[in-house]
């Protein structure tokens, strides 16, 4: 987990150890994720979401280790696999219940009213969500990598701040 208090961590433990961070700094509220998820799969599985009026955040499906979605599941459309919650669309009898008991919001209808999460786009190298990106909100990769990743942005801004506040002080 990233201690920094920078980034949210979307964990995918079932696609090698793969995870999205949100590095909350950088997200301009561009919406330019959820419309690259949305030419992928025809709707977005992801949303970027405005917190009080000085941020935003895109909202992904967090794949739970005992995911609340996939509990209250009648008809096993939503399964816990390996720490991931796949998704099984001709199983979904679009009750509802998932995205009401969903503690994060990541749990939706699409325009077809069929319930839809992100589900990392186990087909490509990279989501396109990530690729389009373009002041790198998003990263990308293994736990260390993305975790280093985001450190390295931290402990920048921390710099910048103090060589401003220094500047100050010396004008």
């Amino acid at each position: 987990m990233v201690d920094d208090g920078d980034a949210a961590r979307v964990s995918l433990r079932g696609f090698d150890e793969l995870e999205i961070y949100v590095d909350l700094w950088r997200c301009i509220f561009c919406h330019a994720c959820e419309v690259a998820c949305e030419r992928v799969h025809g709707s977005s599985r992801i949303s970027v979401e405005a917190v009080k009026d000085w941020a935003s955040v895109p909202v992904s499906c967090h794949h739970c280790e005992a995911a609340p979605c996939a509990l209250v599941c009648p008809s096993g459309a939503l399964t816990q696999e390996e720490a991931e919650v796949a998704f099984e669309a001709g199983k979904c009898t679009r009750c509802g219940l998932c995205i009401i008991a969903c503690p994060f919001g990541a749990v939706d209808l699409d325009p077809a009213a069929m319930v839809q999460k992100c589900d990392l786009c186990p087909e490509r190298e990279v989501p396109p969500c990530i690729l389009t990106c373009p002041t790198e909100a998003l990263v990308f990769g293994d736990r260390f990598e993305a975790t280093e990743e985001l450190r390295k942005r931290a402990a920048s801004r921390i710099a910048q701040s103090y060589a401003a506040s220094v500047g100050r002080e010396r004008a």
